[in-house]
């Protein structure tokens, strides 16, 4: 009954033209759709995701023809979907990953966003800033509390970031 409402809701729907930026957003979990509101607020178009709970949770479909259902999971979300930065060793797949997104969807620039404290995503924003930016793809990366705070810093900082961009 929901997914009948939200297909009514934007069958009609031409979607935002005027926008400053495709971008997407890397990271961890991200629960706050006030963050992205923020974001879009500022004249960014967040086309894609690669978060935790997000499209890189969800990316790919498991094997529902295989003869083994539990083994066809464990395949999933153990080899087939991008790993999560704690994955030693597997930042090369996950920014192979990232890079077709980019190109599948067109981003102008990535935003990675981690939560504050959260060591696996402060080492992998830092490595994916370099990646992006050896690849010619503007980066901005944001640390945040859990709760949406520091709002006037956060327009700030992707204003400065869409300028950058140049759309």
């Amino acid at each position: 009954r929901l997914l009948r409402e939200l297909l009514d809701d934007i069958s009609g729907w031409d979607g935002k033209a005027d926008y400053r930026a495709r971008l997407m957003i890397v990271g961890s979990i991200l629960d706050e759709p006030a963050y992205i509101k923020v974001i879009e607020d500022q004249g960014g178009l967040v086309v894609t995701d690669s978060l935790c709970f997000g499209s890189r949770a969800l990316w790919k479909d498991v094997d529902e023809k295989a003869s083994d259902p539990i083994a066809a999971l464990a395949q999933y979300h153990i080899a087939s979907r991008p790993s999560c930065p704690r994955m030693f060793g597997d930042h090369p797949r996950r920014v192979d990953f990232l890079r077709d997104m980019v190109r599948e969807f067109k981003v102008d620039g990535v935003i990675g966003e981690r939560l504050v404290f959260c060591d696996n995503w402060a080492g992998e924003t830092f490595m994916l800033a370099s990646d992006f930016k050896d690849d010619g793809i503007p980066f901005l990366e944001l640390d945040r509390e859990y709760t949406l705070s520091g709002i006037g810093q956060l327009r700030t900082r992707v204003q400065a970031f869409l300028e950058t961009i140049g759309r």
